[in-house]
């Protein structure tokens, strides 16, 4: 393990406790670090966690979305919301870190102290509404990518008379069997909720902003023969690399997300034989589900039963975005009203605002969110000037096919860097400022004239510029995180 005997390890504050929280707490601990972990819920699970709406359910294989230490005994190809929760409550009890959790605390506030060398740390206890403020040598933040709902603000909200409410705030024990529902979106959460509402209210109409691909997902269930050939270490090695092989020759160079390439009009083809099949007999229908865009212009979207269900007669497809609220419902941008007892919004959360939530003051008094302004940006996504001793998984432009992997690598990052500023006896460490400017520079050569620039999306900040999404196979993340994390730091005594 690495540790070492005979100096102590850092006071580590870490926020978050779904995948990122989680990958943190078990690297520093392994490491001899001192842990605490706050998250806001009542148990680990992060998005898996506060996201309950019926279907919900990963798009990446489990045997991707898993840990490397930790592969998990899946029952399904795309596990569902509550078998990921389960999943992260069983390696939080097995890697030792349920006695590091503080359940509903919340963190507000990060202050740097120079003189003292360590982060004031403010937490409120969500269950008491009081404040407290705790003091550690180093923090990282684990708070997510989608964890800030985003909710439209539509004029004439207050004139409505039915329910309204975001998929990541779905009310416990509902009942829309029977009724008029609408559903704001037409992205992978609202493809999911769709698919599973269609047939159980008495109308669903869906309105669609714009278009985006869909490809057919073909998960499904494994037999309990599968799941025992499955628990073999070498076969389940064999079937993940697999798996990364296949995602590196899309992703590597770029090739995926270049408008046009070869990769990039494979997979519209594909999708466009999918429109076809499932539309054969309703071009019109087809025409409005048709993007122009590249294959990533927008999140693709994996299922193979969202288009079925807007073939039914009790859904209705509206290919138009919605502008504004009634009394009884919502108004399109034609002008057009729908009356409808129920409004979910499946409007995405706020990707682009990290650390939204959250006041952080650096060294000098400097304020991250004025430092970022609309252009959230770190070496690798992990660290950032002028923020000693601070940390981030799962932060600016980290976001491809392989989220966990890619939090194992920052979190073995942080915990190098760590213990290399426990051997030097250094007071801090902080990113050197040469660094975030080339990697930064580098993204936007990449990032400005691919897929991902070409449409509005969570990908883009309010700037317009991509500050989600990684341009790059794997491999190339984990080779700069292994190569660079020692020579872009500088530390302090």
């Amino acid at each position: 393990m690495p540790s070492s005997p005979h100096k102590p390890g850092a006071r580590v504050a870490v926020i978050g406790g779904g995948f990122a929280g989680v990958a943190a707490g078990r690297e520093l601990l392994r490491r001899g670090h001192d842990v605490v972990i706050y998250e806001a819920a009542d148990g680990p699970g992060g998005t898996w966690r506060a996201n309950r709406f019926p279907g919900v359910e990963v798009d990446t294989p489990a045997v991707m979305y898993s840990y490397s230490f930790a592969p998990g005994n899946w029952t399904r190809e795309f596990p569902g919301g509550a078998e990921l929760r389960a999943y992260l409550e069983v390696v939080s009890r097995d890697e030792g870190l349920m006695p590091l959790f503080r359940f509903g605390h919340k963190v507000t506030r990060l202050v740097w102290d120079d003189a003292a060398a360590h982060w004031a740390v403010t937490v409120r206890d969500l269950a008491t509404g009081t404040s407290r403020t705790e003091r550690f040598t180093a923090v990282v933040s684990a708070v997510g990518l989608l964890n800030i709902p985003r909710h439209p603000d539509w004029p004439g909200r207050e004139d409505y008379t039915g329910e309204m409410f975001h998929t990541a705030e779905w009310p416990e024990g509902i009942d829309l069997a029977g009724r008029r529902v609408a559903v704001v979106g037409t992205g992978s959460t609202a493809a999911q909720v769709v698919a599973e509402l269609a047939g159980v209210a008495g109308h669903l109409t869906v309105f669609q902003r714009q278009p985006g691909w869909v490809d057919p997902k073909v998960g499904r269930t494994y037999t309990e023969v599968e799941r025992a050939r499955r628990r073999n270490p070498l076969r389940r090695r064999l079937i993940r690399w697999q798996l990364f092989l296949k995602q590196e020759r899309r992703w590597l160079g770029g090739r995926i997300i270049r408008p046009g390439s070869g990769t990039d009009e494979q997979l519209v083809e594909a999708c466009r034989r999918y429109l076809d099949e499932v539309f054969a007999d309703h071009p019109e229908l087809k025409a409005q589900l048709t993007p122009t865009s590249a294959y990533l212009g927008k999140r693709a979207v994996h299922s193979s039963t969202f288009y079925p269900a807007l073939l039914r007669d009790d859904v209705t497809l509206v290919p138009r975005a919605v502008v504004g609220m009634y009394q009884k419902g919502l108004i399109d941008a034609d002008g057009e009203e729908h009356v409808v007892d129920v409004v979910i919004t499946a409007t995405g959360f706020r990707a682009a605002e990290f650390l939204h939530g959250i006041e952080v003051i650096g060294r000098g008094g400097r304020v991250l969110a004025e430092k970022w302004g609309d252009d959230p940006m770190a070496f690798l996504g992990i660290t950032v000037d002028e923020m000693p001793n601070f940390f981030m998984l799962y932060g600016p432009n980290t976001n491809w096919y392989a989220p966990v992997f890619g939090m194992e690598k920052q979190a073995l990052f942080i915990g190098r860097t760590l213990d290399e500023l426990r051997r030097r006896g250094a007071r801090s460490v902080e990113v050197k400022p040469s660094y975030v400017a080339w990697l930064n520079r580098w993204l936007k050569r990449r990032l400005d004239s691919s897929s991902f620039a070409q449409t509005p999306n969570y990908f883009r900040s309010a700037s317009g510029r991509v500050v989600t999404q990684w341009p790059d196979g794997a491999s190339v993340y984990w080779l700069l995180t292994k190569l660079l994390w020692k020579r872009s730091a500088r530390f302090e005594s």
